[in-house]
């Protein structure tokens, strides 16, 4: 039930009480509830054409305000009153109660003959009139009645005051842009809270047994005080995950016994908020003061009300990561898709480092490949780079990689620092005579390591698809035995095979046999229809599964 419902259900109670019609209006003249007890002289003013009642409300409205307790008013015509009682809250009216019209008793008669041959007079004939005693009875319950509504409406503003953050927070969840605030702004936010407090930090839970100190705001130099890694046996965190609650320590010394951390510190007060996701504490934020200081509950509220954003930004946070892995790894299928289709090795290299900028979030993205003793490089850029920065990198890459030994067939992803970029590089290997090196550029040094594993999966999967075009020469299994094919394919199809299982290109393939590309086509489409594939990877192990049964047999 909302304020309004609660101020209505109030008025009707009183109103039948005081025996009049009544309205609650805000300071703003709008009406917080409808009209409660109305009768048939009240609807004829109210709705009359002129508004009388209205207009003097409007016009006296600032002088009503000023009120401090209930009072009789005049108003539209000579003799007819009303009643108003401020509710007042911090000190102003919010709002006021109204009720009325009426006259008072013996005076009725006076109206009547000062309303004679008006047409105002039709307006007296049922006014319901009232003695002053019991006016002043109807006064005093309007007065208990300002007073619960006043209690009614300051707990509303109170509680306006609280949702402040938590609406901030629901607008942003809404609209897909959740505010991703710094860990540092939070802690300061939280030492701002008050004066006394001198040292916010922020303790991530690394793993089951240990809690590590990862940001801190302190009004000092030192931070003598922070131990770098707490335990689960320690007795604040220990509390902590056994009642997953905040802890208010006004006197730590008396509450826990913590040795000479305590009075080496100088710490008098602490306050510590748990940091949860789906139950489980996964983090804890210090508030701490030297002073021997009792805090206030408004104090310790907003206190929580901070945490409480923090840990549903930082689960937000992770929801939107593992979304992004989800993703990421949706697409990886679908560009695995995408590379079995091609038939050149440029277009799997140019897949790749496209790929690369979306999936990782990269400024730049470039691939180095050696094939025998000739290089190439196929890179993609975001935004403009320098061309020095990427000439530094590929020397870096030719000194470190590419002039020793050939590199063995596992490799592992790994960051450097180049400049104001980070560079997370992986090496991939395809056979003895190519080899190469995946690398992307990022500005941000957040989630390098999910980052270093998107790239290996990347490398892994772009090597995986470059072996099929590019098989060792020294794979002697892998040939192509005339004899084993005559009868399906034709002579000229025999010599696109031969090629076809070397790795050659259908350009190479077309300079080899001195035809053109479309023939070239032609012949592998053939290919595939005879022996029933549909690629060349799925061609390529055909023959190596016919090769190893005729071995066999």
């Amino acid at each position: 039930m909302n304020v309004n419902e609660l101020l209505q259900s109030v008025q009707e109670a009183y109103a039948s009480l005081v025996g009049l019609p009544m309205v609650i209006i805000d300071s703003q003249q709008t009406s917080l509830t409808s009209i409660s007890n109305i009768d048939p002289f009240s609807q004829c003013l109210l709705t009359s054409e002129r508004e009388e009642i209205k207009q003097v409300m409007r016009q006296r409205w600032k002088s009503y305000l000023q009120l401090t307790a209930p009072a009789m008013i005049d108003l539209t015509f000579q003799g007819i009153k009303g009643l108003v009682a401020p509710v007042v809250v911090g000190g102003q009216s919010q709002a006021l109660i109204w009720a009325g019209p009426f006259v008072i008793q013996n005076r009725k008669a006076q109206i009547n003959e000062a309303e004679e041959g008006t047409k105002q007079k039709k307006f007296s004939a049922n006014t319901p009139a009232h003695s002053l005693s019991s006016i002043r009875s109807k006064l005093y319950m309007m007065g208990k009645m300002a007073s619960v509504c006043a209690k009614l409406l300051e707990n509303e503003l109170l509680k306006q005051e609280y949702r402040k953050p938590v609406r901030l927070l629901q607008r942003a969840v809404k609209s897909n842009s959740f505010p991703s605030i710094p860990i540092q702004t939070y802690l300061r936010m939280l030492q701002q809270l008050h004066p006394s407090i001198h040292i916010t930090a922020y303790a991530k839970r690394m793993n089951r047994q240990r809690f590590v100190i990862q940001k801190f705001v302190s009004q000092e130099e030192k931070q003598s005080w922070l131990q770098p890694v707490y335990t689960i046996h320690h007795p604040i965190i220990h509390r902590l995950i056994q009642e997953g609650e905040p802890l208010y320590l006004e006197n730590i010394s008396a509450k826990l016994k913590l040795g000479d951390w305590a009075d080496r510190n100088e710490l008098k007060t602490l306050f510590v908020y748990p940091i949860k996701q789906n139950g489980i504490v996964l983090g804890a934020i210090f508030v701490g003061s030297k002073e021997k200081i009792r805090f206030s509950k408004e104090i310790k509220e907003k206190g929580y009300l901070l945490v409480k954003l923090m840990e549903a930004c930082l689960s937000y946070e992770q929801l939107v990561c593992t979304k992004q892995h989800f993703l990421g790894l949706k697409k990886l299928n679908e560009l695995s898709a995408s590379m079995s289709e091609k038939e050149h090795g440029d277009e799997i290299l140019q897949l790749a480092v496209n790929a690369a900028l979306d999936l990782m979030d990269g400024e730049q993205s470039v691939i180095v490949l050696q094939q025998y003793n000739e290089q190439k490089i196929i890179a993609d850029s975001q935004t403009s780079h320098k061309k020095s920065d990427l000439s530094y990198y590929l020397e870096y890459v030719r000194k470190h990689y590419l002039h020793n030994e050939p590199m063995h067939a596992c490799m592992v992803p790994r960051s450097i620092e180049m400049g104001r970029m980070m560079v997370i590089e992986c090496p991939f290997y395809i056979n003895k005579h190519v080899q190469g090196v995946f690398a992307i550029y990022v500005t941000q040094p957040e989630q390098i390591e999910e980052r270093e594993v998107c790239l290996a999966l990347l490398t892994n999967m772009m090597a995986i698809h470059l072996q099929k075009l590019f098989p060792s020469s020294e794979d002697k299994s892998l040939s192509v035995d005339q004899a084993m094919f005559s009868q399906v394919l034709t002579p000229r199809e025999l010599d696109v095979l031969k090629y076809v299982v070397e790795g050659l290109s259908n350009r190479d393939i077309a300079e080899q046999l001195y035809i053109s590309i479309h023939t070239v086509k032609n012949h592998i489409t053939n290919i595939f229809r005879k022996l029933e594939v549909k690629d060349r990877s799925q061609l390529i192990a055909k023959v190596y599964q016919l090769n190893f049964e005729k071995n066999i047999l």
